[in-house]
């Protein structure tokens, strides 16, 4: 029985360091040493770029792990002609003709040092600037690898026919599902640019969205600008579309919660703004009261036309007729009126200075009439006192 367990451990440390000698074959880790690719351009003029076949599929049985970095070494009297990246690519040993999916990521210097032409079963890549040599070295990969052999096809024609190219951002692509995706990089001033969408305390549903959840004590974002504040812009927003907008009551991902969305403040695309609404037919609607310490209104015209000579008062009779008849003055509108359009204050106050006016003449005119009634009877009370006092006649005595 001794010997049985003797022979059964044996064995199985046999069968574990053949295991892992397998998988030591079959998979090598470890950045390499960097090797040489070649040079940026000829030597020889006009100094055409060189282009490289940097990866490719050499066999269709093969499995793909593979992480290769990619050094460009430009005119090293400049800091921005440098700059390293880190390619990805990986591919299935049933998949036949093709990638499954490839990386590029610019992980140090400038990301635009270099141009990518990715296709679906090669990689090429040429330096943007002269004077320089490219190097590249193994960071991970399986017993087989795609890149390929020196001199790495090396030609001073640009390739044709890729399905995708990049001198900036990095790229990921999806050979699979035929989807290429755009990668944030940072230049060599330290500006980010975001390709995809940016999500702060949330995945993003926007090329921006923010979430602070439970701050009860602070504000979720604060922007500040020394001499400019926020500037928001819209290309071609319709008059349905808004280009601005603050809502209560909203979920995380912008639907409204539960009773829906409460509109705070709506800027549309004609520029309408819209206080308490999301439907201004106005360049200012409010759903609600307004309070102001003064309003200043400005058009065109004013009610000045009363007091022109060739304007026509109306009579007081005349004015009496409308008013039996319609109940409300001639030029101001009703009450059902004002209940279905509205009222326009600029007009309207032009309308009720113009009744002013109008009873402002009337007034002169009653007090021209008074006068004139004074002076009548005071002609008469001094006439009647003369009569009074006119001596006795023979007929009276």
């Amino acid at each position: 029985m001794h010997s049985f367990f003797r022979l059964y451990r044996l064995l199985t440390s046999i069968i574990l360091i053949i295991s892992g000698l397998s998988v030591k074959a079959a998979h090598v880790s470890g950045p390499g040493d960097w090797l040489a690719m070649g040079n940026t351009n000829a030597n020889v003029s006009p100094y055409n770029f060189y282009y490289y076949k940097v990866a490719k599929i050499n066999s269709d049985a093969h499995r793909y792990a593979t992480t290769i970095e990619l050094d460009i070494e430009g005119d090293a009297n400049a800091y921005y002609m440098q700059g390293t990246y880190r390619i990805r690519i990986n591919k299935y040993e049933n998949t036949t003709g093709r990638f499954d999916g490839l990386e590029i990521r610019s992980i140090s210097g400038n990301p635009s040092a270099a141009t990518f032409y990715v296709f679906n079963d090669a990689l090429w890549v040429r330096s943007n600037y002269q004077w320089g040599s490219i190097y590249y070295r193994t960071i991970d990969y399986l017993a087989t690898s795609p890149i390929n052999s020196a001199p790495f096809d090396q030609t001073v024609i640009a390739p044709v026919g890729f399905v995708a190219s990049t001198s900036t951002y990095g790229l990921k692509c999806d050979f699979d599902n035929n989807q290429y995706y755009q990668l944030s990089y940072e230049d060599v001033q330290g500006n980010t640019t975001n390709m995809g969408k940016m999500g702060i305390g949330t995945v993003p549903a926007y090329a921006l969205h923010t979430v602070a959840q439970g701050n009860t004590t602070r504000a979720s974002a604060y922007l500040w600008g020394e001499n400019y504040g926020v500037a928001v812009g819209t290309l071609n927003a319709s008059a349905t579309n808004y280009s601005f907008a603050v809502l209560n009551n909203a979920n995380i991902d912008g639907s409204g919660a539960t009773g829906g969305g409460k509109p705070l403040l709506y800027v549309r695309g004609d520029g309408n703004v819209g206080i308490g609404t999301n439907a201004p037919q106005a360049k200012l609607a409010v759903k609600g009261d307004i309070f102001a310490q003064k309003v200043k209104v400005t058009q065109s015209g004013w009610a000045d036309f009363v007091f022109h000579p060739d304007y026509e008062l109306p009579s007081l009779q005349e004015v009496e007729r409308f008013i039996k008849v319609n109940k409300h003055l001639p030029e101001i509108p009703s009450e059902k009126e004002v209940e279905k359009e509205g009222l326009d204050v600029g007009e309207m106050n032009k309308k009720l200075l113009q009744k002013i006016e109008e009873l402002t003449l009337y007034i002169i005119d009653l007090k021209k009439e008074s006068v004139e009634q004074r002076r009548e009877l005071e002609k008469l009370k001094d006439k009647i006192k003369n009569e009074a006092n006119k001596p006795a006649g023979k007929y009276n005595r």
